[in-house]
């Protein structure tokens, strides 16, 4: 047009402007800019207007504001758009001004004006400003529509403020829009923030399914996995997929972390297989919910399949993905692969960064740990709290005790970081396993607050490994104050009492006990083959193998006392004989676990134990001679770290 000597006209020009905004062609826009400039179309209202909104489309909101500052007379769209943009950036003043501007000139916003405010308000996380809004509207007087209740239901669940939530919902009612899907998927979304699990079930199973969307069915899921209600989030998850209801990628991820997160990694796996038995394709965010799951029961068959899915959809790349990889691996015992994967993320953050330094402390390689911490520094990586709890626990694990008080003292000295409970744990638990346990009761009683039960769990849990008593029972007279009812304390301390035969003291623990109601939590381990993970409480016989597992241990145990090993019957907490003591034993479940991984792989695999107590001394002792015996790479996560056994000896050097 320019071209032939068309004469531009202010018809023209917006219609052209307008479809460069749809086509965020903002340097095509710019020229338009410089025509309109030059041939005199300033003062045209519509044409400036049609620049402002331009500029906002393609995220410029100073250049708009100036193009808005030159308008002959602005209109209630152009205001509108303007005082949306600048509540999505979060300026509050700059909205308040606008809108004064607004009003001085005679103009009244529309809906989607105060929408455009209180829905960008909610999104920069300004929900007090998106609930103020709200309610200034409803004293002018003007009625919100479902996008206004959406917005503001979003803004009072992220506030926490079922109070507030309480009114926004009677005046729902009264206004009849109980029956629009969005404003049931928002009253969900904030029952389920506000914690309100009994008020969301009612609102569920009073709420027509007809009339829910998938968005609030995902609303649903969500919020019930949130309130630790994953059980009744299992069951309406199946009744709607009974019920031929729309479910989608997010549904089907929602569950997933719902029960990684709560401790149903077995069902996380299985949903997994069931989702794309479904035809729902996993994504990005699918990915890193599993691969916890996966690490958690050391599942490393279904951890590398998961990788495998990432690798075929080409999102190894992601972030998220990346980091669960190297948490994955980690735990599962792959420490090589585990920096494998975190060297090949491109963009890393401080989570992949903390990630591998974490696997390194759970490995027990403090060195590498230390490594990695420097490393961060050098490309440009600020460490923060989480970054100085993985580098103390590393240092922890390897009993590196100057370098540990060097980063607890840096932490504040060069960057400003108060150290938090974590920290002095590991402080506590770095010297209290370096024998140093005066030291460690020192610094307790030096901490800047009240210690939690962490610190003197630490405390008691080195008091233990040294045997000490008197500072042992200061710990656990703390611990009894601050978690009365937790088992783990009173057995700790009676395995104190046991270690120096102090039988009378070990009762009157029990005794306590016992009139608390209380029980010792079982020794569990796990071990997985042939895709399948078997779980092994200590002292239990259900397994159809039991009678082969025991005798597998009995062979081994005569080959140990052959090479003058005697099993260490001083960790036996019962005043019985020694033949009883070795009988017992021999019911310890990473024992019973990993004769059964002997019985049921090929000589020579490696075996993957994992037990969610800390691995005793004698334990760890047999599983060092049966790796040297059967010729076997053994890996064991206890609760405290990683033992890696072969060839008969351990990664940890015996000191754990």
């Amino acid at each position: 047009m320019l071209s032939h000597g068309v004469l531009l006209d202010t018809h023209v020009l917006p219609n052209v402007v307008k479809a460069c905004g749809k086509l965020s062609a903002l340097k095509f826009g710019r020229e338009i800019h410089c025509i309109v400039c030059k041939y005199g179309f300033d003062p045209d209202s519509v044409v400036q207007a049609s620049l402002v909104q331009l500029y906002l489309k393609s995220d410029r909101i100073r250049d708009a504001r100036n193009v808005f500052e030159r308008l002959p007379e602005g209109d209630v769209v152009t205001y509108g758009a303007l005082l949306s943009a600048y509540a999505r950036k979060g300026c509050v003043n700059e909205v308040k001004e606008i809108f004064s501007g607004m009003q001085s000139y005679g103009l009244e916003p529309n809906v989607v004006s105060w929408n455009g405010m209180i829905t960008g308000f909610n999104q920069s996380g300004n929900y007090v400003e998106a609930v103020v809004m709200f309610q200034e509207m409803h004293s002018k007087g003007f009625l919100p529509d479902h996008i206004t209740i959406s917005s503001v239901l979003s803004a009072v669940g992220d506030m926490e403020r079922f109070n507030i939530g309480i009114q926004v919902l009677c005046y729902v009612i009264k206004l009849g829009l109980l029956h629009c899907k969005f404003v049931i998927s928002a009253l969900i979304d904030m029952f389920g923030k506000c914690a309100c699990a009994g008020d969301l079930m009612k609102a569920f199973e009073e709420t027509n399914e007809e009339l829910m969307d998938v968005g609030a069915r995902n609303a649903l899921l969500i919020a019930l996995s949130r309130n630790d209600l994953v059980d009744v989030a299992m069951e309406v998850f199946e009744r709607f997929r009974v019920r031929g209801r729309e479910l989608n990628v997010v549904s089907w991820t929602s569950m997933i972390a719902g029960c990684s997160q709560n401790g149903k990694d077995i069902e996380a796996l299985e949903l997994f297989r069931e989702m794309q038995s479904a035809g729902v394709k996993p994504n990005s965010v699918t990915i890193p919910c599993l691969l916890p799951a996966c690490g958690n029961i050391a599942a490393l068959v279904h951890g590398k399949a998961a990788h495998g899915f990432a690798l075929r959809t080409g999102i190894t790349a992601d972030v998220h993905v990346g980091s669960a990889l190297v948490d994955m691996y980690a735990k599962c015992g792959r420490i090589h692969l585990s920096r494998l994967c975190f060297d090949r993320i491109p963009n890393k953050n401080s989570v992949c960064w903390n990630a591998i330094m974490g696997g390194y402390a759970m490995h027990g390689k403090a060195n590498e740990a230390i490594d990695i911490f420097h490393l961060m520094q050098q490309k440009g990586h600020k460490p923060d709290f989480i970054s100085f709890s993985c580098v103390l626990s590393a240092c922890s694990q390897g009993g590196l005790t100057e370098q540990g008080w060097r980063f607890f003292n840096s932490m504040y000295e060069d960057y400003g970081i108060e150290a938090k409970m974590e920290h002095y744990s590991c402080m506590v638990n770095l010297l209290g396993r370096s024998g140093k346990l005066e030291e460690a009761y020192t610094m307790i009683k030096q901490m800047p607050f009240e210690p939690h039960a962490c610190v003197w769990g630490a405390l008691l849990s080195s008091c233990r490994l040294h045997n000490n008593i008197r500072l042992g029972e200061i710990a656990a007279r703390n611990l009894f104050e601050l978690e009365p009812n937790n088992p783990g304390n009173y057995i700790l301390l009676s395995n104190i009492y046991a270690t120096k035969a102090m039988w009378d003291q070990v009762d009157a623990v029990r005794d306590v006990m016992r009139s608390r109601g209380m029980k010792k939590n079982p020794g569990c381990s796990w071990i997985e083959f042939k895709n399948q993970v078997h779980i092994l409480l200590a002292g239990d016989k259900s397994n159809p193998q039991m009678t082969e597992i025991i005798e597998k241990l009995h062979k081994l145990s005569l080959e140990m006392k052959k090479t003058g090993y005697l099993p260490n019957t001083n960790l036996v907490l019962q005043d019985v004989n020694e033949q009883d003591k070795e009988q017992i034993l021999c019911g310890h479940g990473e024992k019973l676990a990993v004769a059964l991984g002997l019985l049921n792989t090929p000589p020579g695999s490696p075996l993957q134990i994992i037990k969610n107590l800390r691995i005793c001394d004698d334990c760890h002792a047999v599983i060092k001679f049966i790796s040297g015996f059967e010729g076997r790479e053994i890996y064991v996560r206890d609760t405290n770290r990683f033992h890696h056994f072969k060839d008969g000896v351990c990664s940890c050097g015996d000191f754990w």
